[in-house]
């Protein structure tokens, strides 16, 4: 067991839990992007130097420059932070902008441009993009692998022009919230969209003479209400901040300033380093202290970031300190900056020569390396071992584990999948297969699922394309993702042997590649990069004349044959990330392609249909402003309008969708923009006010939900949702409604006494019908009372209706006939009444025989 004993020895216990840290790659070369092509063929593995020729740009220090890095292992970006004073010889004189793989390999480089505002932070989007955020507000955006600004070199305002700038900023995958210089927070949830849509959040109400010591979001898809949740530290309370209001929180906890917050991956628990040199792990909602921990320095941490969840990482300069839930804390030593990169299951730390990942021993791990371990997994380890010593100690380790040996070779398969070695991948999996020729229900496929996922984890780790994910970081990320990233750092090899070897549909790597090769061969002419794509790719011929390839293929009359073309140039607009307005314009002119195309999009390209009508109405409209063109524009805005109800409904449909749902946030702005549509129109006017109500009406139920915390109105009608304020005892909330949608006293009257009777509550009933005449009578009351099965309160408001016809049905309903034939008896021509009270009473021989006594004595004729 002294392999076992080697490996345990690396890690770190931390409360009852083992914690190792695994250098993934060592020493980061950090070459200049300007040798990069130079040096690729002769560089190697790991390793590699700061060398080339021309222009050397030596080691990346983490200290000068402002770093981001993307999560799933994914590349890092770099940009000289020009408040930090740095020696001329070491830098060059002019700023760039630097991305390297995370392996250290250089991606591509750019000249900073000139003459922007300060550079406040660096971050990527979740598909991928990297954003600056300038310290005037705005964004600047480049694509990659280029590092070209996408879609403009123009960086997009976000911020109002009197707010004084950036105080400081929050990144997540879609969006960035800002803390302006006068404490507004404005955030903005599409930073990948060409045209941001930021929006203010409630004022935090932050005094002339306080500071927001610090802030942190709780990402969307955490909170209830589907928008994000701003916290600031502010004195000795938190706030927290979303679109409608602001909370004061942790006030009863007395947690004191706030210096440094990290939010939990899950979005339920917050790291907060408190003045006193405290660490607090509390629920986001501040209901308590989990955990404290006492730390040395009352100095904030340079960094603090969650490793999984179960533990907090600390960084002050040269110290790293993890503290869990129990026991000591664990300290490590860096003589170098580092910059913490939070995974879902870990934390990639990144210095100026190595990079690491830093995480939680898995339990299939310390089950088989653990010091003294007798498990199962650990026995069947072992005897592999003595099996390849051709020891009979195999054979006898085998009869110790024979009924839990599934269990085993389980564990050495899960244990397989958590590891960066190799070599030690591969003597789990042969301990795994040891086992597996003594078990023959153990279902095999489970070991080839996971050889199959440690190669292509193994291929996208290796330094050359610095990609160190691990297994649960690939299962969250999907392989078509995966693939996905790779054609984007132009990996197309490995992608395309990737998708084959997985069997998915390689289609979509061939046509990238096809595309940038076109793209990056301006200078070589037409007939020989013809043929280069002919030898891979027969379905290209005419990729780079998209106009005349639809035009022949509409020619052919073969249906399959534009798809194929029109798939082709969709491919291509989607890579390229531009506005489809030219492509739809291309198939607008093409009745057949356009017909296609609509066809195909009403199934699966809802969003793609959407932006096809508006795009070709507002073309015709520039084209040619006369009436019919005018008219199908309108047409295009009914079709659009009618599109996004759909997509409301379908989002209402889908399983996800309960009440209280975040869903419903992009609902009602789906049929907003319906709204919007219809508008425009007068043909819809109808439509155009329906859409309207709608949405406020959904905006009203949530707010009821998220003030009552009861998911129970969002769907409901207007009535529905007065009656279930009122059962509630929200009367206020109910008068709010009756308000906004304009109920009639007299609708109101019947929703109130229903709700009033529904829930039994009789006095405050009697209380609501002496406040004043009921502008419709008395009816509702009786109604309420007769539907509830109360005889005794019905009685109290019969007798005050005023139309005796009303008031004998109501006695017969409760199977009064005397009171009911003398009611009847005060209303004229009442044949059709006295008939209908003799149906109501049939099985009442005694109430039959008053109604036949009552119609003798007034000469009523007819048969009853």
């Amino acid at each position: 067991m002294s392999s076992s004993v080697s490996v345990a020895a690396e890690w770190d216990l931390l409360s009852d839990r083992f914690y190792r840290r695994i250098t993934v790659y060592s020493p980061l070369p950090w070459s200049p992007p300007s040798a990069a092509a130079a040096s690729s063929s002769s560089t190697s593995g790991g390793g590699g130097g700061g060398g080339g020729s021309g222009g050397v740009l030596g080691r990346l220090d983490l200290s000068t420059h402002i770093v981001a890095a993307a999560p799933f292992g994914g590349p890092i970006a770099a940009v000289r932070d020009d408040s930090k004073i740095v020696q001329l010889h070491s830098e060059p004189s002019r700023r760039r902008l630097l991305l390297y793989s995370s392996s250290g390999h250089p991606i591509a480089s750019s000249p900073w441009p000139p003459q922007l505002p300060r550079l406040h932070s660096l971050a990527f989007s979740s598909s991928l993009n990297l954003v600056a955020l300038l310290s005037d507000g705005s964004l600047l955006r480049f694509r990659l692998p280029d590092l070209k600004p996408n879609p403009s070199p123009t960086p997009v305002p976000l911020l109002p022009t009197s707010s004084g700038g950036v105080a400081d900023a929050a990144f997540w995958g879609g969006g960035v919230a800002v803390l302006t210089e006068d404490n507004r927070v404005v955030v903005t949830t599409d930073i990948d969209a060409a045209d941001p849509h930021p929006r203010e959040f409630a004022d935090p109400c932050v005094g002339q003479d306080e500071q927001v010591l610090c802030m942190a979001v709780v990402e969307p898809q955490f909170v209830m209400s589907g928008s994000p949740e701003v916290l600031l530290a502010v004195g000795d309370r938190v706030l927290a901040v979303d679109e409608d209001d602001v909370q004061t929180l942790g006030l009863e906890l007395e947690i004191g300033p706030v210096q440094k917050m990290a939010v939990s991956p899950n979005g339920k628990l917050l790291a907060a380093f408190a003045h006193d040199g405290r660490l607090l792990v509390i629920p986001t909602d501040f209901s308590k202290i989990i955990f404290e921990y006492e730390c040395d320095s009352a100095l904030p941490p340079d960094q603090i970031a969650w490793c999984g969840l179960d533990s907090v990482l600390l960084y002050w300069s040269e110290a790293l300190l993890m503290v869990g839930p129990n026991g000591d804390p664990v300290l490590y030593n860096y003589d170098e900056p580092i910059k913490l990169i939070p995974e879902c299951d870990g934390v990639r730390i990144l210095s100026n020569s190595n990079m690491e990942f830093l995480h939680r021993v898995p339990d299939s791990t310390t089950s088989i390396f653990g010091i003294g371990s007798m498990s199962p997994a650990a026995l069947l380890y072992d005897a592999r071992d003595h099996y390849d010593k051709q020891s009979a100690k195999a054979y006898d380790n085998y009869q110790l584990i024979s009924s839990s040996l599934p269990e085993a070779i389980e564990a050495c398969i899960d244990a397989a999948g958590h590891e960066f070695d190799i070599s030690r991948q591969h003597a789990l999996l042969r301990a795994a297969t040891y086992g597996l020729a003594f078990c023959s229900q153990f279902p095999h496929e489970r070991f080839q699922e996971m050889c199959k996922t440690l190669r292509v984890l193994n291929a996208v780790r290796d330094p050359q394309i610095g990609m160190p994910l691990t297994i649960q970081q690939y299962k969250l990320l999907t392989a078509p993702v995966l693939i996905g990233r790779l054609i984007n750092a132009n990996q197309h090899l490995l992608a395309l042997r990737i998708s084959e070897y997985l069997n998915l549909n390689p289609e979509v790597v061939i046509m990238h590649w096809a595309c940038e090769k076109i793209t990056a061969s301006a200078a070589i002419p037409d007939t020989v990069l013809l043929e280069g794509l002919l030898d891979k790719i027969p379905l290209l011929l005419s990729i780079d004349e998209q106009d005349k390839a639809l035009s022949k293929a509409i020619e052919s009359g073969d249906t399959d044959l534009v798809y194929l073309v029109l798939f082709h140039i969709w491919q291509k607009v989607a890579v390229e990330k531009s506005a489809p307005l030219d492509f739809f314009g291309v198939i607008n002119a093409r009745p057949l392609a356009r017909d296609l195309f609509m066809a195909y999009a009403r199934h699966s390209k809802h969003e793609a249909l959407k932006d096809f009508f508006l795009s070709t109405g507002r073309l015709q409209l520039v084209i040619s402003p006369s009436m019919s063109y005018f008219l199908n524009y309108r047409e295009k805005l009914q079709d659009a309008a009618f599109l996004l109800l759909k997509e409301s409904r379908e989002l209402e449909r889908n399983p996800m969708a309960s009440k209280g749902s975040p869903l419903h946030g992009p609902q009602v702005r789906l049929i907003e923009q319906a709204h919007r549509l219809f508008a425009e129109t007068k043909e819809h006017v109808f439509e155009s006010k329906a859409s309207e109500e709608h949405a406020k009406l959904l905006r009203s139920q949530h707010e009821l939900e998220v003030s009552t915390k009861q998911a129970i109105f969002v769907g409901s009608s207007v009535s529905d949702t007065i009656k279930t304020c009122i059962a509630m005892g929200n009367e206020r909330a109910a008068l709010k409604v009756k308000s906004e949608f304009k109920v009639p006293d007299k609708r109101w009257y019947w929703l109130k006494s229903c709700a009033l009777a529904t829930v039994g509550n009789w006095d405050a009933l009697e209380k609501f019908s002496k406040e004043r005449r009921p502008p419709g009578g008395y009816k509702p009351f009786v109604e309420a009372c007769i539907d509830a099965g109360q005889k005794t309160e019905a009685l109290k408001y019969i007798p005050k209706l005023t139309d005796p016809r009303e008031r004998s049905e109501a006695y017969a309903r409760i199977k009064m006939a005397k009171e009911a034939a003398e009611a009847a008896s005060q209303v004229k021509d009442s044949d059709e009444l006295f008939g209908r009270l003799k149906l109501t009473l049939a099985q009442n021989t005694a109430a039959a025989s008053i109604f036949d006594t009552l119609r003798d004595r007034l000469s009523f004729q007819g048969t009853y």
